[in-house]
């Protein structure tokens, strides 16, 4: 049975009307959230409000060393800098594939700006089949979540190696596509787990900042609301922030407003907002090791179509003038080369590190030809052998 479009158009329709009207509730709210960011950024109560809010259980963003409402263009960027990028894809385990196993992925990529040198890419891939790797606490098979953990932090141990090497000859940026902490949160992932990846991943931002590497993590198309929660946040009456957080009814904005479009009125091309501290629960390990995750917004797009990028930086990035500027400098030459807001460097590196659809089946072909070899008829289970000729068979 095939999505019959017809017996959802009223849905749809409705969904339209939906969207229009939320649109038109944030162009209205807009200017006032706009206001709010100038208003706050000398509101000496602004600090009381955050301390009794982090009481109360509030997170969000934390003004760090800067006005809430500034704006900086970008710094020139030197002739001669060294850009790394890395990303990374997988292919998951399947119990009912041709064998158990999965496969991690990782392209990185350096330019060496101002050298004539062509950039040079290397993949990393990785194989895993042994009971070790394929599963985990009660003999269960390993979860997609703990999979795209240990991809993360396979891509970071390469970032940190290539870009520590490239620091040695100058200036470097490491840049890395999505949040720059490591999300291993999940019911999936055991303790034990979580505590031994998230101590091999800080292990490689040490070695960055050994190498004082200017290191970002950037997110196109961010949905979330870290500043704007802080204007909500000032909004409150003092005697009232830690009752308002808790119950979280009447909030100002009722989350109408992202911070992307937020910033998108404030930013002109190439310019970005005051750096954040972001005091989620789960930064205290970063802060505690002295990667503290920072935030800022960064307009890599034109006067005419802007876009805003999310950045996330470490602490010792945030806090040095020379880092962070090197960073919003290499960004903006990066986006502007691709003329898709995104940077050129982490577009090839993806480039690199994909999986096609045709490589996956020619590497499954490739296990059952060496299985073949050991005395080992390899196959997809029935399941998967009755859905292939469902959905790709030919029908009577």
């Amino acid at each position: 049975m095939t999505l019959e479009l017809s017996k959802i158009a009223d849905q749809v329709s409705a969904m339209g009307a939906n969207a229009a009207q939320r649109l038109g509730e944030r162009e209205s709210l807009l200017p006032v959230v706009r206001g709010y960011l100038s208003q706050f950024a000398t509101d000496p109560e602004l600090r009381t409000k955050i301390d009794r809010a982090l009481e109360a259980g509030w997170f969000g963003a934390i003004p760090a060393f800067e006005p809430i409402d500034a704006r900086f263009d970008p710094p020139a960027l030197p002739h001669h800098v060294n850009i790394v990028a890395a990303d990374g894809s997988q292919i998951y385990p399947d119990s009912h594939g041709v064998a158990l196993y999965y496969v991690i992925n990782v392209g990185s990529i350096v330019l060496r700006l101002g050298s004539g040198e062509t950039p040079r890419g290397d993949t990393t891939p990785t194989v895993c089949f042994d009971d070790e790797h394929l599963f985990g606490e009660g003999d269960q098979l390993v979860s997609s979540q703990l999979v795209n953990a240990r991809r993360a932090v396979a891509e970071m141990t390469q970032l940190a190696q290539r870009a520590a090497a490239e620091a040695n000859t100058g200036a470097t940026i490491a840049l890395i596509d999505g949040n720059l902490a490591l999300n291993a949160q999940h019911e999936t992932i055991s303790a034990a787990e979580r505590e031994r990846l998230q101590a091999e991943y800080i292990a490689r931002l040490d070695a960055l900042k050994l190498a004082r590497v200017a290191t970002a993590g950037f997110i196109s198309r961010s949905g979330t609301t870290s500043v704007t929660k802080l204007l909500e946040l000032g909004a409150y009456l003092l005697n009232e922030v830690a009752t308002r957080v808790k119950n979280q009814k009447g909030r100002p904005f009722s989350g109408l407003i992202i911070d992307t479009r937020l910033f998108e009125s404030m930013l002109a091309p190439g310019q970005r907002s005051a750096a954040f501290e972001m005091r989620q629960g789960w930064n205290r390990m970063y802060r505690e090791a002295g990667h503290a995750i920072h935030l800022f917004y960064l307009n890599v797009g034109t006067r005419s179509r802007p876009s805003i990028a999310r950045v996330e930086a470490p602490e010792w990035v945030a806090q040095d003038a020379s880092l962070l500027g090197l960073a919003h400098a290499a960004m903006v030459d990066q986006c502007r080369i691709t003329d898709i807001a995104y940077p050129y460097a982490l577009t090839r590196a993806d480039e690199l590190a994909v999986i096609t659809t045709d490589e996956k089946a020619n590497f499954e072909r490739m296990i059952g030809v060496e299985m073949l070899r050991h005395g080992i008829a390899a196959g997809p289970s029935e399941k998967a052998a009755t859905k292939t000729m469902a959905r790709y068979g030919k029908r009577r």
